[in-house]
């Protein structure tokens, strides 16, 4: 929890979670840019490119190690064309990145003659090009400029996209902010009870669909090429994929699932999960991760402990006001991410609905934290809370609920 550790006395027959499948092997940037899926190498496409701009994550993604990928890209580029670089880090509609954090996410990659900048959402070039779905295709001018265009992210499930990594760079990572919210949205068609998205679904979601096609219409007028990194069911990066922009996603993907996925032979009246320790439990945005992974493996009315230290309290922009007003009034909220849709916002709406039928005890510093359920900071009391709560089955624990998804054989 956070940067210390709790005690459990875990009862003898606690369930442990495993992966399955063939384990890959662990790999470099270097490994994936040899064998690109679906695409010519680096090497081709950057010696037949005149401009060319890479795309990095912001600083909230620095667990994917992002200098390691910058520096990787930066010297297969240079090793095949002496035309310079612009780096464009796609924080999507997140503040700009400070120059210590630039310097951060760049490493050694920087060269002279390259140029950095902040994908601006409000400095967008509009192509005039709109998805089957309406959304605009508007992105930084930097980026629509040049003719190769490469992105470099990381893959794991997501609530909303189903999967991070290859188009996210693209959608929301240097679109315009009319371009992120009606892709966003698109999750609200159905209603509360209707809504189309979840952890690992790509099929059937329309704004996973919707991303697609988007990255499509930005690479009718230019080559794009994606190096993503692929962590581990502990959040550690393993290993990478490099190649096309659906072809590389689509084997990161593969990849992932593997790595990512834990099973248990039935489903579970009790999860006590960890988020991972600091900084998957910085928050309680992030800490909500862990639920998402495990509520799919909880019988009926099983229930779930979240051990969160949360030392930045809630999370960002107004997650906390909006958890609050999903905890009384989902409608309200509902009715509000029509008219201006958060990500956080939308998380506060789902957690809520998803979890209405599962007691939960949160461990945390603080007791006063909203929560869909209850809140304690002693670990034993919330225990013993929960206990009597739950039907009889197995108890499971998830020491990092944040990088996982958590699957059951039975029921």
């Amino acid at each position: 929890m956070g940067r210390s550790f709790i005690p459990w006395t875990a009862p003898d027959d606690v369930v442990f979670p495993v992966s399955r499948g063939v384990r890959p092997p662990r790999g470099t940037p270097e490994d994936a840019l040899s064998k690109p899926e679906g695409s010519p190498s680096l090497g081709v496409l950057s010696a037949a490119a005149s401009r060319i701009a890479v795309v990095l994550p912001d600083a909230t993604r620095l667990w994917q190690n992002v200098p390691l990928m910058a520096e990787a890209l930066r010297s297969e580029i240079q090793r095949n064309t002496a035309n310079p670089v612009t780096w464009i880090i796609g924080a999507g509609l997140h503040r700009a990145p400070s120059r210590d954090e630039t310097a951060l996410l760049l490493g050694g990659a920087f060269r002279p003659a390259d140029r950095v900048l902040w994908s601006d959402p409000a400095q967008v070039r509009d192509t005039g090009l709109r998805t089957s779905r309406g959304t605009p295709v508007a992105a930084a001018p930097e980026a629509l400029d040049a003719d190769l265009l490469v992105l470099a992210g990381g893959i794991g499930y997501h609530d909303l996209a189903g999967f991070s990594g290859g188009r996210k760079a693209l959608l929301p990572g240097i679109s315009g902010k009319e371009s992120v919210q009606n892709n966003h949205g698109l999750c609200l068609a159905g209603g509360i009870q209707g809504l189309q998205v979840n952890v690992g679904r790509i099929s059937g979601n329309s704004t996973a669909e919707d991303m697609e096609e988007y990255g499509r219409l930005i690479g009718q007028d230019r080559k794009i090429f994606l190096l993503n990194v692929i962590p581990d069911e502990k959040g550690s990066p393993h290993c990478y994929a490099a190649g096309s922009l659906e072809a590389g996603w689509r084997k990161g993907v593969e990849l992932a699932k593997v790595l990512q996925t834990l099973y248990i032979p039935r489903k579970a009246a009790l999860i006590v999960a960890s988020s991972g320790g600091y900084p998957y439990d910085i928050d309680l945005y992030q800490a909500t991760k862990t639920i998402s992974a495990s509520l799919g493996a909880l019988l009926p009315g099983g229930g779930l402990v979240l051990c969160a230290a949360l030392e930045d309290g809630m999370g960002p922009g107004n997650f906390g006001r909006d958890l609050l007003l999903s905890l009384s009034d989902q409608e309200a909220l509902f009715r509000q991410l029509q008219q201006d849709f958060t990500i956080p916002g939308f998380i506060a709406l789902k957690i809520v609905h998803d979890m209405k039928t599962n007691p939960a005890a949160l461990i945390a510093a603080k007791e006063d934290v909203p929560f869909p359920g209850r809140t304690f900071a002693s670990f034993d009391e919330g225990m013993e809370w929960i206990r009597p709560r739950v039907p009889d089955g197995p108890v499971v624990y998830v020491p990092a609920g944040n990088c996982i998804v958590l699957k059951a054989d039975e029921g």
